[in-house]
């Protein structure tokens, strides 16, 4: 229950940065998300603590969780590539009335739209790829004021 408890504390954290106070309907919806892909892709509370820190995940299950998340969200489409169309469709509803955020959010997508092109080997190239947007995020968000 603890490690639970701590994994959402977590994942709110990391939306609370990244989006400010813009949509708690849309915390609670990738929150579910996450919840329901950990089922599938367990992580450890080591796993946590590294994401906490912005470190780009390593281990499969930690990247498969990432993946999981981005397509039930619309963020990563069924191909396992960043969907700026998705993308685009949540920064429609969640910075409805603030349209520099909008636009903000739209130049983050494409600074990190290059991970689609990177020619990934193996059969989670959409678990590889959701590392590389993870890692894109982590290294680009002060740029468009996406931080905390």
């Amino acid at each position: 229950m603890y490690f639970k408890f701590c994994f959402l504390a977590f994942v709110v954290l990391c939306l609370k940065s990244s989006m400010g106070d813009s949509s708690e309907e849309y915390k609670l919806k990738y929150v579910n998300y996450i919840l329901e892909c950990s089922k599938e892709f367990p992580i450890t509370s080591e796993d946590i603590l590294k994401l906490r820190k912005k470190e780009v995940p390593t281990a499969e299950n930690v990247k498969c969780l990432l993946a999981c998340g981005y397509k039930k969200s619309g963020m990563m489409d069924a191909d396992g590539k960043l969907s700026p169309e998705g993308i685009q469709k949540i920064s429609d509803e969640v910075f409805a009335d603030q349209p520099e955020l909008k636009q903000r959010s739209e130049e983050f997508t494409n600074a990190c739209k290059f991970v689609n092109d990177e020619d990934i080997a193996g059969d989670k190239k959409d678990c590889e790829r959701a590392a590389m947007i993870f890692k894109c995020s982590v290294e680009r968000a002060a740029e468009f004021d996406f931080t905390s």
